[in-house]
């Protein structure tokens, strides 16, 4: 009885299983020694085990079964992984390319089928269209070496759509013509099924799955096995409709595309089960088809292999080359497009398979099936090959571009507090970090210095341990940090100090009081004192339910050093969503805001969005805010030059307003600034700053008499010339209080009234009243720039009269100054 369990081919259930599962981990250990792709591997292996060659194992209907899946796997991961933002901006580039990898192999196959090997029209262009289809066997190779989002892969994967959607179509059309069931009818009903389940899977199926996601917080495998029924569900209804089933798996992967973050914890886990099971199903599965005992049994099969061969790798070849000279890709680009589209596998499975039960082909039958095994074997081998050499050139490519300031080193800190939200804090730190960051995650804890110390740090551990293990899940290294301090924020500070932080990821539970100056204590107090960025999240939904970034720009904010290092977060968040991203700016900065955001990698489409002035933001958000919407207010440290009393209030005004909206409140790092921004430029220019317009005695008057006495005091400014500069300093704080720290007030203007760049000062130690603004003011500065000087460059010298106004403690000294002379020294103290 015991003899009948090693019976050949393998009979029993767990020795096949068993079998598979040995293939699937040898082979990548004993094929990388080789440096050969394990995707060869797996299918000389199918061919080894398979029934021509050791006979261990046949391709019964489990191994079809298993094959089945992972093909229909392997498409869906496809469409979940392409960048659908990407996809879309160069959808016309899929359509060049698609159209070109389908009628090159489609017409010169059926022509040289016809005149060379002797086939009819209807078997010729049945046959062409399995050269002109392709399957993504070496994508898995592409997403390893991270080229997924580079604009020719995209095109590559969006072409699969089309020129398999075409081919399969041919099939359809030929079957029917056999049967002699093409007509009218026959269109309208693939028509009308066609759009039907277009329609369905991408109106319906997102909408299904945001609520799922919305509504059932049981154990997160759910969210995985929701996601596998919706893929093998659209793959049955896409046969419905009169199409191959790995057209649907592509389409459901597209249609969830936005809804699982390319970082998170769900996509991990379909990445590990299809590299480490259904994937390798497929790849041996393909392998067993292999007949190699066909091809000694006569010249014909060598002919029509020979010929399907040639004719697979040259039209592809020649796609890729005509692509990438319209598109203007470059080699590495297009031997990678190459790559990925010469394999042959599903598509023409599925037609020879058909084609071949039907007796299409005639006499050239069993030629062309086996003829299909060898090309698919052949160009399942150089696909690979061909898609990791030049992948990792590409690869190489994206890694020597210039250096980009917001490619600076991430070093994310997460504070923990509150077990309910330590996970949507932890998804959007997973969302903001660059997935090439060597970098760890830091989550902390901090607990109050006190007799119960012990039980804080207790259950402090306790949620790091849970976040610990939500990161493992999305394969996102981390480095978790308890600190004991008598103040919270204090240990939050000195673990930034530690670990060198560069951006800070904190909850905040959208309460709001008369007591609190923004957020409440601890993070009041937190934003004093850290120079760093600064992420303040009140997420309402989950995450990656969101379909929108909503991103709130103030007046000057463009200017802030930290500004790029404040969007491109934002801007990855959006790219792993696949969220649609909006920028509201005033209209007056919008040229400005625009161009700096625009340059920020990573590049794409975004809306911009004018806002006739700041103050009316409220009002634009009660328009323009959907229900899905994250919204993003960048406000700016206390000091900076972006920063006015209203951005405080502003995230009280919005949690009252708006309680069910998810937002994010980011302070931009000032840490990036460089002395010699704020001192260098100004200490070889004494011009700049003279003490011959610094008044030391301001009066109380109205606002205009006081721009008037500091204005007059220099020598150059007649009264007309002062009466026109006062004027155009007031147009231009007309949208924004001057406000820019408590008691600092802060006016500037480009003017034809100056041929170079002047800061006046006015001081009053009692403190005057000034109409619209939260303190009394007891420095007031002017700064003026020739007209003709570049906008950019008068900005960049405003932010470091900003910033000397801050630094040490020059307003103190300011103050206390007893003439002109010692007040031009504290600005310039360092």
């Amino acid at each position: 009885m015991h003899e009948s369990h090693f019976s050949i081919p393998f009979q029993d259930p767990v020795l096949i299983f068993a079998t598979m599962m040995l293939i699937i981990l040898l082979t990548p250990l004993v094929f990388s020694r080789v440096k050969v792709p394990s995707i060869i591997g797996f299918i000389l292996a199918g061919v080894v085990v398979g029934p021509s060659v050791t006979g261990l194992m046949e391709r019964d209907a489990t191994i079809v079964l298993l094959g089945t899946v992972g093909l229909l796997y392997l498409m869906f991961m496809a469409g979940l992984e392409i960048d659908v933002k990407r996809f879309l901006k160069y959808k016309n580039h899929s359509i060049v390319f698609g159209s070109w990898t389908f009628f090159i192999p489609q017409v010169g196959g059926a022509v040289l089928a016809v005149y060379l090997l002797g086939f009819t029209w209807p078997a010729a262009i049945l046959l062409a269209s399995m050269f002109a289809s392709h399957t993504l066997v070496s994508y898995p190779i592409a997403s390893k070496l991270g080229i997924t989002k580079n604009t020719a892969i995209t095109t590559t994967i969006g072409g699969t759509i089309i020129t398999d959607t075409a081919a399969l179509l041919v099939l359809a059309v030929i079957i029917a013509m056999d049967g002699g069931a093409v007509g009218v009818g026959f269109w309208l009903t693939l028509g009308f099924s066609l759009s039907l389940f277009t329609f369905f899977t991408f109106w319906a199926i997102p909408k299904i799955t945001r609520w799922f996601f919305q509504t059932v917080s049981e154990e997160s495998y759910l969210e995985f096995v929701f996601v596998m029924a919706v893929a093998f569900s659209i793959s049955f209804l896409a046969e419905v409709a009169g199409v191959e089933a790995i057209i649907g798996a592509f389409m459901a992967g597209l249609a969830v595309n936005r809804l699982i973050p390319e970082s998170g914890t769900l996509m991990n886990r379909i990445h590990f089960v299809g590299n480490s099971l259904f994937i390798p199903f497929f790849l041996i599965s393909v392998g067993m088809i292999v007949d190699v005992r066909a091809f000694f049994a006569g010249i014909d099969a060598w002919i029509v292999a020979g010929f399907m061969v040639a004719v697979a790798l040259t039209g592809k070849y020649a796609a890729a080359w005509v692509t990438s000279k319209s598109l203007k890709y470059n080699h590495n680009e297009m031997m990678s497009m190459y790559g990925l589209s010469v394999a042959q596998a599903a598509a023409t499975l599925a037609v020879v398979l058909v084609a071949y039960d039907r007796g299409i082909f005639g006499d050239f039958g069993d030629a062309v099936l086996n003829g299909s095994v060898l090309m698919i074997l052949v160009t399942c081998i150089v696909s690979p090959i061909l898609t990791e050499k030049y992948g990792k050139k590409l690869a190489l490519e994206e890694e020597q571009k210039p250096y980009d300031p917001s490619d600076a080193p991430q070093r994310i800190l997460v504070p923990l507090a509150n077990p309910e939200t330590s996970d949507a804090l932890m998804d959007i730190a997973f969302m903001v970090r660059d997935k090439d960051s060597p970098e760890p995650l830091y989550p902390l804890t901090v607990a109050r210095d006190s007799v119960d110390s012990d039980a804080e740090v207790a259950k402090g551990e306790k949620l790091l341990s849970h976040s610990v293990i939500h990161a493992a899940s999305a394969e996102v290294p981390v480095s978790p940090m308890t600190r004991i301090d008598l103040n919270i924020a204090s240990g939050i500070k000195r673990a930034v100090n530690e670990k060198r932080i560069s951006s800070v990821i904190i909850g905040w539970n959208g309460q709001v009081s008369t007591r609190q100056r923004v957020f409440g204590s601890i993070l009041d107090q937190l934003l004093t004192d850290l120079d760093e960025m600064v992420m303040v999240c009140k997420i309402e939904k989950p995450v990656n339910t969101l379909k929108r970034i909503v991103i709130a720009v103030p007046p000057f904010s463009a200017l802030e050093v930290g500004f790029a290092g404040a969007i491109r977060p934002l801007k990855l968040m959006a790219q792993q969503l696949g969220a649609d991203c909006v920028v509201a700016v005033t209209e007056e900065r919008l040229p400005v805001v625009q161009k700096r955001v625009e340059v920020i990698k990573p590049e794409f489409d975004i809306e911009f969005s004018p806002v006739k002035s700041w103050g009316d933001l409220p009002v634009w958000m009660d328009k323009n805010l959907r229900d899905d919407d994250l919204f993003v207010l960048i406000s700016a440290h206390e000091g900076s030059i972006s920063w006015r009393p209203g951005l405080d209030r502003l995230p009280r005004v919005i949690a009252q307003k708006f309680p069910d909206l998810s937002f994010i409140t980011v302070y931009p790092s000032e840490v990036e600034v460089e002395s010699t921004m704020i001192h260098g430029s100004i200490a070889q220019d004494q011009s700049f700053v003279s003490a011959e317009r610094i008044l030391m005695e301001l009066q109380q008057k109205p606002v205009e008499e006081i721009l008037s006495d500091i204005v007059s005091i220099d020598r150059d400014n007649d009264q007309k010339k002062s009466r026109q500069l006062v004027e155009r300093l007031l147009e231009n704080s007309e949208s924004y209080t001057p406000e820019v720290m408590p008691g600092v007030l802060l006016y500037e203007a480009r003017t034809t009234k100056t041929d170079q760049q002047k800061l006046y000062v006015g001081v009053s130690k009692e403190g005057i009243n000034i109409k619209g603004t939260a303190n009394q003011a007891h420095i007031v500065l002017v700064f003026v720039s020739p007209k003709n000087l570049d906008k950019q460059e008068h900005l960049k010298q405003l932010n470091a009269v900003v910033k000397m106004i801050k630094s040490g403690e020059s307003f103190a000294k300011i103050l206390t100054s007893q003439d002109s002379r010692s007040a031009v020294n504290a600005l310039m103290s360092r």
